[in-house]
């Protein structure tokens, strides 16, 4: 029995009414150690790679298996397929081979042992979570997106040095960098798997035509299309950026900690944002609380920002005063202590995100792993210079409230130790004693 067919044994003994499509199948009967999959978002490839890593568990006794992925949420989620499995098929057993396999197994939050002896262990993106495994299989989801990614690349290539293991990366393409990108476009020894949407029948034409619809060109051309772009205009180089993320879950930090916010109001199409962060002991400032609100009422939009003061008690709430948001940075005056708003003329958004990026870029500023829309955000933004003029912006289609949102909360933070710069413009009311200059 071939390992596609012993994939879709278990597929059918765990109650899954499907049938592997011909890509799936490919990847599967790879024996290549090395393989590499450029896919589209949504073809099923996490699932895939659940259902491969299993059903070699169960065909190799004793065997360890790694799924690692960006972040241990996002590892966890392949883990949580495999326990879905797992689960399904506890009461069953399989032919393979001549060979009668027991399905039974024991399990905890990112581990399950086999009846057989066989591990599949889920871990974070960390090169020191590797040091000590020796692995049969490793299976690296979303590479793309890695941080430190060539520490990881070393990290993952000695664990399969003993047993002679394979390694998969899997992902949608995030830019011309990174060990992925190398892997696809200028490694040997890797056996290459493209993927296309049209290759996933359950993905309509429907679909299709619904998400080009709301997808920038810039975003269908990565996502669905798998090219691998250039950032011409980039503002923030996205080393530096991911250089900045820290695989975890923000959280409330301690009473005696200074936390800023910042709060960019959505217009038309846009989104709300509220972004806080919290000053460290060595002066780093970590990301702890984030929130989109998206086509909500501005009653409840005032209800969270307030909410969300409550609860951190912000040294200081730096407020988009724009337009609209004059009246509504008024309205939270009256309930939250601290505000400062910011009417973001051209000569203010440049004093802004010039804040944003020098944080970024000297390592200052700590951003969780799973801030994925953050992150995309800040990678996207644009410097732009035409007939003389300088923009500060996002690509045509896409969306700068997460990136402003977190330029306010730093420009609250930098006016905690320094004087506010010119170009910003108060309001009439007193700043907060610790804000004036």
């Amino acid at each position: 029995m071939i390992a596609s067919d012993a994939a879709q044994l278990l597929l059918k003994l765990s109650g899954y009414d499907v049938n592997l499509y011909g890509w799936q199948r490919r990847f599967i009967d790879d024996d290549s150690r090395f393989r590499i999959m450029l896919k589209p978002r949504g073809v099923g490839a996490t699932f895939t790679v659940a259902l491969e890593a299993l059903t070699r568990a169960f065909t190799k006794p004793a065997s360890t298996t790694i799924l690692i992925s960006y972040s241990l949420r996002q590892s966890l989620e392949i883990f949580r397929h495999v326990k879905q499995f797992l689960d399904r098929l506890s009461a069953s057993s399989f032919q393979h081979r001549g060979k009668t396999y027991n399905l039974a197994y024991s399990s905890g939050e990112r581990a399950a042992v086999l009846a057989n002896g066989s591990r599949i262990v889920s871990l974070p993106n960390n090169p020191d979570a590797l040091r000590g495994y020796r692995a049969d299989a490793v299976y690296v989801d979303e590479a793309a997106l890695f941080r430190d990614d060539f520490k990881v690349r070393t990290a993952v290539m000695f664990t399969t040095v003993a047993r002679q293991g394979r390694i998969a990366l899997v992902s949608t393409p995030k830019g011309r960098r990174g060990w992925f990108y190398r892997a696809w476009t200028g490694e040997e020894g890797w056996s290459k798997h493209l993927v296309s949407y049209t290759q996933a029948p359950h993905i309509t034409q429907a679909d299709i035509t619904q998400l080009r619809s709301v997808m920038t060109d810039l975003e269908w051309r990565q996502e669905m299309e798998c090219e691998f772009l250039d950032e011409v205009n980039a503002f923030i180089p996205y080393e530096k950026i991911l250089s900045c993320v820290e695989d975890y879950q923000p959280s409330k930090p301690s009473e005696e900690s200074r936390v800023y916010l910042g709060v960019d109001f959505g217009r038309f199409r846009d989104s709300t944002v509220v972004v806080g962060l919290a000053r460290e002991r060595d002066g780093r400032l970590r990301l702890c609380y984030l929130a989109e609100l998206k086509q909500r009422p501005f009653r409840e939009q005032l209800e969270v920002v307030a909410k969300a003061a409550e609860t951190l008690n912000p040294v200081a709430v730096a407020v988009d005063s724009t337009g609209m948001g004059a009246p509504l940075a008024e309205t939270l005056s009256e309930t939250v202590r601290n505000i400062m708003p910011v009417s973001i003329s051209s000569a203010v958004k440049q004093t802004l995100v010039n804040n944003l990026r020098n944080i970024i870029t000297s390592e200052r500023i700590v951003i969780p792993a799973d801030a994925t829309a953050l992150i995309n955000q800040l990678r996207h933004f644009q410097q732009i210079t035409a007939d003389g003029a300088t923009r500060y912006e996002a690509p045509t289609g896409m969306h700068d409230d997460y990136v402003m949102a977190l330029a306010l909360a730093c420009y609250a933070a930098a006016a905690d130790h320094t004087a506010q710069p010119s170009a910003v413009n108060f309001w009439s009311w007193p700043s907060p004693p610790s804000l004036r200059p």
